[in-house]
């Protein structure tokens, strides 16, 4: 079955997209969510049980798209990537009518699970967008669900005091990514072929971003953050995402200040 890459399903519509895997998209599109919230459905046709992978936004309608997509099965298991109300606003909703256990990062740190009809996921923490991200692998599957953390296109935001974390992160998950070819379900936006090329490309970006900051700030260091934002991001006029660029540049500034430069290696 294909991996269905470039594509976003439409909301509501759950669509299977590997064979223990089906994909159902929110009705929440916005500047910060793309397309809208990634849900994801796994477990094997014709099965008994399933977990759920990050509910959503505490929406009604998907709420309603979620319990159709389910069925008559079980749902053994809810697994939240991170603590934002359009990943988990319909936990609570979904635990009520299916009785699941919920695993979250306070839970869930390094461990392996069984989540439905014998498939074993792994929970990684994966600091870097929040602090308490974490990416689930089903490794007999080469599939990782990437939250926030790797997007289906673009970056996401960084806390202000997490850059360093999302740097190791990663490059935790490229070398992940090269030992074992995992398929990218993003927590929004399209899949992903290859986690490890989407990692190193993406660090690549943050790397580069660094190194700009460095720079712009080593020319004239009076620059505030929003100044930094204008001169990174010319064409920027969401005021939503610009908010998410100064988070992610004052990040930078935090990790510099604490830092060793980057230096050449940002510019590799």
């Amino acid at each position: 079955m294909g991996t269905f890459l470039g594509e976003v399903p439409a909301a509501g519509e759950p669509m299977r997209v590997a064979s223990c895997v089906e994909w159902l998209l929110a009705p929440n599109p916005s500047a910060w969510t793309f397309e809208g919230t990634n849900t994801w459905i796994v477990g094997v046709p014709g099965g008994s049980t399933c977990a759920v992978i990050d509910p959503g936004p505490d929406d009604a309608r998907h709420v309603d798209a979620l319990r159709r997509a389910v069925g008559r099965r079980s749902v053994t298991t809810v697994l939240i990537t991170h603590d934002h109300d359009d990943h988990h606003g319909a936990t609570d909703a979904v635990l009520r009518w299916s009785g699941a256990t919920l695993l979250d990062a306070t839970a869930a740190e390094q461990r392996s699970v069984t989540v439905a009809d014998g498939i074993d996921a792994t929970v990684l923490s994966t600091p870097g967008h929040t602090r308490d991200s974490v990416c689930i692998v089903l490794p007999a599957h080469r599939e990782i669900f990437t939250g926030d953390t790797i997007l289906g296109s673009g970056s996401p935001m960084v806390r202000p005091s997490l850059m360093a974390d999302m740097l190791r992160t990663l490059r935790s998950l490229a070398e992940l990514g090269t030992r074992s070819h995992l398929t990218v379900r993003p927590g929004h936006g399209p899949v992903l072929d290859s986690l490890a090329d989407a990692a190193d490309r993406r660090l690549a970006a943050r790397l580069r971003r660094i190194a700009q900051v460095e720079a712009l700030t080593g020319e004239n260091s009076g620059l505030t953050v929003d100044e930094l934002v204008t001169a990174m991001y010319p064409h920027l006029d969401d005021p939503d995402v610009r908010r998410a660029a100064a988070s992610s540049v004052e990040a930078i500034l935090r990790y510099l200040a604490t830092s060793e430069p980057v230096g050449s290696e940002a510019r590799a």
